[in-house]
């Protein structure tokens, strides 16, 4: 592994920890890092100088300038997603949520609760479980490559059965989970592709087990739902992908080919026979 920086790196780990767990002191930012309080001191009065978090009587929070970098990095996946996820919500009458993958675990960073029923279920942003556990970590799982699937599955005991359930996922377009997080919960997730074919994101209903037909009957639903998305996040980034295309052609050249970008759509995991 290269050599890096302890103090970015702590500086970092500080912002993380302020984005996961919400506004922190020092001495409660120092004790998760496990460093001394003068130390983490230092490091958020350095971010706070630079607007990256911002002081609130005696606790630190994330600050302006991180959702500034953020907005101009790439759209908002979560407000993208979530009027596709919402019409998902009145089609299949179920809850449904988003998962991103962070390393080796697949968190929920979206959740639309379905309230059409008295028992149903709900999975509240920031829960997360290892990547190539669940329907929504496998729809993920499957469409990246195959050195990340080898990391992934490198401590995994049962590593070569799970790689024959992620090619059955790539092969159907959609993964199942049945009781497998948690007892009485089924799930049905598909995967979000950007602008670059690359994933993103999973979509998925989630079931009590006693309304399992309910999941499996808008499996073609749960496809469009993640194609759509798919198709936003492409739409949201024409501009920027347009403006750096433009900066890189001479102004005596042709433009007209500039105009490819429009038909590049991102296509859709595979439907179900």
């Amino acid at each position: 592994m290269s050599e890096i920086s302890k103090t970015a790196d702590l500086a970092l780990r500080a912002l993380i920890v302020l984005g996961e767990s919400g506004p922190a002191t020092a001495a409660s930012l120092g004790r998760e890092l496990g460093v001394n309080r003068t130390v983490v001191h230092r490091i958020l009065t350095t971010l706070q100088s630079r607007g990256f978090v911002v002081r609130r009587d005696r606790t630190y929070a994330l600050g302006g300038t991180l959702r500034h970098l953020a907005a101009s990095a790439a759209p908002d996946l979560r407000a993208l997603a979530r009027p596709t996820m919402a019409r998902l919500v009145e089609t299949a009458r179920e809850t449904v949520v988003m998962h991103a993958p962070e390393g080796n675990v697949a968190v929920v960073v979206e959740q639309v609760v379905a309230d059409h029923h008295v028992l149903r279920v709900e999975h509240p942003p920031g829960s997360r479980h290892p990547l190539h556990r669940g329907a929504s970590g496998r729809a993920m799982l499957a469409f990246m490559d195959d050195q990340t699937i080898d990391t992934t599955l490198r401590e995994e005991p049962d590593a070569e059965k799970t790689r024959v359930r992620l090619r059955e996922v790539r092969d159907l377009g959609y993964a199942l989970s049945f009781d497998e997080l948690q007892h009485g919960v089924h799930g049905a997730a598909a995967p979000v592709l950007d602008p670059n074919g690359s994933v993103v994101a999973s979509v998925a209903i989630l079931v009590p087990a006693t309304r399992t037909a309910s999941m499996t009957a808008h499996l073609d639903d749960l496809l469009a739902a993640a194609g759509e998305m798919g198709a936003a996040l492409h739409a949201a980034s024409q501009p920027a992908r347009l403006a750096d295309r433009a900066r890189d052609v001479p102004d005596t050249a042709d433009t007209s080919d500039l105009s490819d970008l429009s038909d590049s759509v991102v296509a859709p995991p595979p439907r179900r026979p």
